[in-house]
């Protein structure tokens, strides 16, 4: 019996009516063809060579890790977690599933758990850099500053040359706001391995934090010169000239920034401050809008955008400055914004994978901005003119 035309619909549901020929439509073809392109069918066929691997062997580790994989690239975090689950009870002492476990209990918003998994990761592999400072960035966020602190102390008393428990021993210290002590810590670090990026980066942010620009300068271009496509860094650097009053150069740094991470809002705002020193205050006034589209909540761009916009002669109605007025000032914290990556995945995805993931996760650290003196003095005049 042949096919009635009129049965056949299309994506949307709606009928495919056959041309003067009796065929349906290219279109109706076209759209047929699309919705074999869904997110449910690119997940069957990323899990069907893993699952072709099970079939033949259970037992098989790398296959399970390999499904965990495709999960969490679609942000199944708990399906994800049971897959890599299986592969630890086939071995219980691998480094990567252990991290994978624990990165995924963070983002199941588990951090008791993902501790002891990293806890146990550490037992096999204590020098883990990667480790030991998603371990400490937990515990600071849990505000367990002192127990993080007590752990690196620990591991360090037992093994001296964990180069990555001096690291984030320092970034602990940084946190906590003993700048001097962290700067201590770090360069412990660098006596091991000089080609850690993010130990200079951590090292310049210290520095700058205890007004030391110029030695900052050198330690965030020793982390440029190990990793060129780090967009903190670049931000860092362009704090420091704006602080020394370079305008041009801070430009220079957070447009490099920019080019890296779009989504970056410290790079924006230093922007921002860098064009209003260069009185252009109507670009300036546009990166800063910028800055708080991405963080809203950012208090240091708010506080600026007021400065910009009087400087415009723009003002703030009487509801908007009381809420400015009242927003709290939270020191902010010395860790990265971005994310942790989960090591399977970083396997699985390839490197242009990776690179896309890099400018496009985020996470709840950041670090503190300097507050320009034109700020200041802005809030001042406006406050005096209320009056």
């Amino acid at each position: 019996m042949e096919n009635n035309p009129k049965r056949k619909t299309d994506r949307k549901g709606k009928t495919c009516r056959p041309s003067k020929t009796g065929k349906t439509s290219r279109t109706s073809r076209k759209d047929a063809g699309k919705a074999g392109e869904t997110a449910y069918g690119r997940l069957n066929k990323a899990l069907e060579v893993h699952e072709k691997a099970l079939a033949k062997n259970p037992h098989d580790a790398g296959a399970w890790a390999g499904k965990a994989a495709v999960y969490l690239r679609h942000k199944m975090y708990r399906d994800s977690l049971k897959a890599i689950g299986k592969a630890l009870e086939i071995e219980p002492e691998n480094p990567g599933y252990l991290y994978e476990k624990g990165f995924l209990l963070l983002q199941l918003k588990m951090e008791e758990a993902a501790l002891q998994a990293f806890d146990s990761l550490l037992e096999i592999k204590p020098d883990s850099d990667k480790t030991w400072n998603i371990k400490t960035s937990v515990l600071c966020k849990l505000g367990q500053q002192e127990k993080a602190l007590l752990a690196c102390e620990k591991a360090l008393a037992a093994n001296p040359k964990l180069t990555g428990a001096w690291h984030a021993k320092g970034s602990v210290l940084a946190d906590l706001g003993r700048y001097e002590e962290a700067i201590k810590a770090y360069d412990a670090a660098l006596q091991l391995d000089q080609q850690l990026a993010r130990t200079w980066e951590g090292k310049a942010f210290a520095l700058y934090s205890l007004n030391r620009p110029v030695e900052a300068m050198i330690a965030y271009d020793a982390a440029l010169k190990i990793n060129p496509d780090n967009a903190k860094t670049w931000v860092g650097k362009g704090l420091v000239h704006l602080k020394l009053g370079k305008y041009k150069r801070t430009l220079e740094a957070c447009n490099k920034a920019i080019s890296i991470k779009p989504d970056s809002a410290d790079a924006w705002y230093c922007k921002g401050m860098a064009l209003s020193g260069l009185e252009k205050n109507e670009e300036a006034l546009r990166a800063i809008d910028r800055a708080l589209k991405i963080n809203p909540d950012y208090a240091e761009a708010r506080q600026a955008r007021t400065s910009v916009s009087s400087k415009l002669g723009f003002g703030l109605d009487e509801e908007e400055e009381e809420i400015y007025e009242k927003m709290p000032k939270v020191r902010r914290s010395v860790w990265t914004r971005k994310e942790p990556k989960g090591e399977e995945t970083e396997k699985s995805w390839g490197k242009g994978t990776e690179q896309r993931r890099e400018g496009t996760t985020r996470s709840e650290w950041t670090r503190k901005e300097p507050k320009e003196d034109g700020t200041e003095k802005s809030w001042g005049r406006r406050r005096e003119q209320k009056k």
